[in-house]
């Protein structure tokens, strides 16, 4: 189904997702994570990240919450969206380079199954 490059990092996550049984053909929320060291660094972004559109569309939730695993915090912004790897390299570009100006680590994104 997936004939992509392989330095196409984002489509051969995506080939892996598909050969696992997950139907890429659905709209699905997406997550894209941002470390911060400190929550005030993250609250600052709070707002621009909302902001942000690619295409017209915006993030449908963005959220600031402690990590998993380690110190810091961590900004969660969600977009539902069929995913394919243009539209998640657009996004994860915008969304990066966002994060990255107010001083946070963009973490890349993952599906919510």
């Amino acid at each position: 189904m997936f004939d992509l490059p392989e330095e196409d990092e984002t489509s051969q996550i995506l080939a892996e997702m598909a050969a696992e049984g997950i139907d890429l053909t659905q709209p699905m929320q997406i997550d894209f994570f941002a470390a911060f060291e400190f929550k005030e660094q993250a609250d600052k972004a709070l707002p621009q990240v909302q902001k942000l559109a690619v295409k017209n569309v915006s993030f449908a939730q963005v959220k600031v919450q402690k990590p998993e695993a380690g110190g810091g915090v961590e900004l969660v912004a969600s977009v539902t969206l069929v995913p394919n790897a243009e539209t998640l390299d657009e996004w994860d570009e915008a969304f990066t380079d966002c994060v990255e100006k107010l001083k946070g680590y963009s973490d890349g994104w993952g599906i919510a199954l």
